[in-house]
């Protein structure tokens, strides 16, 4: 069943909170059949089933499996934080690259790239993906690069989204369409390159450092 064809994908019903034990249990169960069968294997009656919960406890909490699946990858994915904060943001980027390809290398990626491809032919899906999940995480990276911008390591008028897309790209590209292997190598070569693209020219670095003394 086509995600159009269902229940359109919706907040999460206010009601008796949840079981943090049973949700656990529920965004488990989801996650397998994201790796075993894509999003075509997650239904309200496969999870329940997975689970070992009554179906209606899962409409208590959700309703539809669009709306389960999506809490399930939200609640995987690597968190966009840097507690070291150290380094130049070159380094920090690339700690955060690297955070992501475990995640997608590791037991939870095959889950999360289900999903990633279910929402490719599922407009609301790819919607409510793009709303709970891809945004707050760009608005994040955005904020970063936007540091740094202001720290000195990428040019004045950067295109922060551009940037962006130059070091996650290849990422993705690799992961889900080429199969070629995404090493920290490679992560550590693309994040380079991108940062030497997008560097301010010699002048620029001398004017950002003169001003940062308060120098005219």
């Amino acid at each position: 069943m086509r995600i159009e064809e269902a229940t359109p994908v919706i907040p999460l019903r206010r009601g008796r909170p949840r079981s943090a034990a049973a949700q656990e249990k529920i965004l488990a169960a989801t996650a397998e059949l994201l790796s075993e069968g894509g999003f075509q294997a997650v239904t309200m009656e496969a999870v329940a089933a997975r689970a070992g919960v009554a179906k209606t406890t899962l409409y208590r909490w959700w309703p539809n499996r669009a709306a389960v699946a999506l809490d399930c990858v939200s609640a995987r994915m690597t968190p966009i934080t840097d507690a070291a904060r150290a380094g130049s943001y070159r380094k920090r980027f690339q700690r955060q690259l690297k955070a992501t390809i475990r995640l997608l290398n590791g037991r939870q990626g095959q889950s999360i790239l289900a999903l990633i491809g279910a929402k490719q032919t599922d407009p609301p899906l790819g919607r409510a993906y793009s709303e709970q999940i891809a945004r707050p995480r760009r608005v994040q990276t955005r904020r970063m690069a936007h540091q740094a911008i202001e720290a000195g390591e990428l040019a004045p008028g950067t295109d922060p989204d551009l940037f962006l897309d130059a070091i996650y790209g290849p990422l993705y590209y690799r992961k889900v369409v080429s199969g070629e292997p995404v090493t920290n190598d490679f992560i550590d070569r693309i994040v380079d390159a991108a940062f030497r693209a997008f560097a301010p020219s010699a002048a620029k670095r001398s004017g950002i450092r003169r001003s940062r003394r308060g120098l005219p």
